[in-house]
């Protein structure tokens, strides 16, 4: 299915509703945890939330992916009312991160990776009530890859049957991991061997570099960071690489976003990176932050947030418009956020998914 509605556009006619009555009560520029009942989040346990998704179609409805070192108490959970209830959904031990049809809210793909016994790349097409995984997959995880443990997965912005992940684990040479690639939803896939300068390390991210409306990159621009060697960039669709950026992504991965001038912020190890030529190099972001790791970075079009896992910081803003400079959006503190932050424009929230702090969400306005 191809798609290039803009979001507006989606707005426009309609599709789209606010919260409804049973949805937190937020105070706008203050934090509220809206983690799921019964899902206890410490240090100690190592049990914390990995990626989180909101559907753009259905606002309100987000999806979080818990993860664990004892993967009973991991799992993909589901809220239609902005984290004022969940249920918990499907089959997945350790989903990483979900990706949703802009076009069809029911149908959903998932990747997991590093523990449990559903690694891979995994479909659904009720809304993640029961996930399947396609043939091809399970036919090019066995030769030439060797493993199915994932760790990321990116949709391209105009067809989401095209689909590039990444790995957790090592390729069966043993060092290091490439690419995937499928161009219909998952049921044949291509392998891309990785930069030929990549050192190794568990667990790497890809993503496209397109965006059809700003008329910047095209479906063979990706972008893929390791832990290990930087970040890499291709303009021909995974057939060279090129070095772009020396300073690694964090372990637990990097959150990519765009600013509506054209300007690419990922996370990364030290400090955020900023791009101001589509990712064909990169610059570290330290003004007004805190040295440490940062993986989750988001806007809403007039902001940019992001937090570093360092214990007791706050989270930090800057202007779309400067980028370079930032400060604390409030004075609420935390420790180990985020993995990974979504925006939902209609209602004007905010959510984090945080390691040692569950799902936070806060209502943007006001500051406390």
């Amino acid at each position: 299915m191809k798609t290039n509605l803009p979001l507006m556009a989606v707005i426009a006619f309609g599709w789209l509703a606010p919260l409804s009555a049973e949805s937190p009560d937020l105070v706008p520029g203050v934090w509220k945890r809206v983690t799921p009942p019964g899902v206890t989040l410490t240090p100690e346990n190592h049990v914390f939330c990995q990626g989180v998704t909101v559907d753009l179609k259905k606002p309100g409805t987000l999806y979080l992916c818990i993860c664990a070192y004892d993967v009973k108490k991991g799992g993909l959970y589901k809220t239609t009312d902005g984290g004022g209830t969940w249920k918990k959904i499907g089959h997945l031990d350790e989903p990483l991160h979900v990706a949703i049809n802009p076009a069809d809210s029911n149908h959903l793909y998932s990747v997991d990776g590093v523990r449990g016994d559903t690694p891979g790349f995994w479909i659904s097409k009720d809304g993640g009530e029961t996930w399947s995984m396609p043939e091809g997959y399970k036919t090019i995880s066995e030769k030439p890859v060797g493993t199915r443990d994932l760790y990321h997965v990116a949709v391209d912005p105009t067809d989401f049957k095209h689909i590039l992940v990444s790995f957790h684990s090592p390729w069966a040479d043993g060092k290091n991991c490439g690419v995937l690639e499928s161009q219909d939803g998952g049921d044949s896939w291509v392998a891309h061997a990785p930069p030929p300068t990549l050192k190794g390390g568990y667990g790497m991210a890809v993503f496209f570099l397109y965006d059809p409306v700003k008329k910047i990159g095209d479906r063979n621009t990706w972008l893929f960071t390791a832990q290990e060697g930087g970040f890499f960039k291709t303009t021909d669709g995974g057939k060279n690489w090129s070095s772009v950026f020396k300073h690694p992504m964090t372990h637990g991965g990097n959150q990519l976003y765009r600013a509506k001038d054209g300007t690419l912020y990922s996370g990364g190890y030290q400090y955020p990176a900023r791009s101001t030529d589509n990712g064909s190099s990169w610059e570290q972001i330290k003004t007004g932050l805190a040295y440490s790791w940062y993986m989750g970075i988001c806007g809403d079009g007039e902001n940019i947030y992001t937090a570093s896992t360092s214990k007791n910081e706050p989270f930090f803003v800057s202007r779309e418009s400067d980028g370079i400079t930032w400060k604390p959006l409030n004075d609420q503190k935390f420790s180990a956020v985020p993995f990974e932050m979504v925006y939902d424009p209609v209602n004007k929230i905010l959510y984090s998914a945080s390691w040692e702090e569950g799902l936070l969400a806060i209502k943007l306005g006001t500051s406390k």
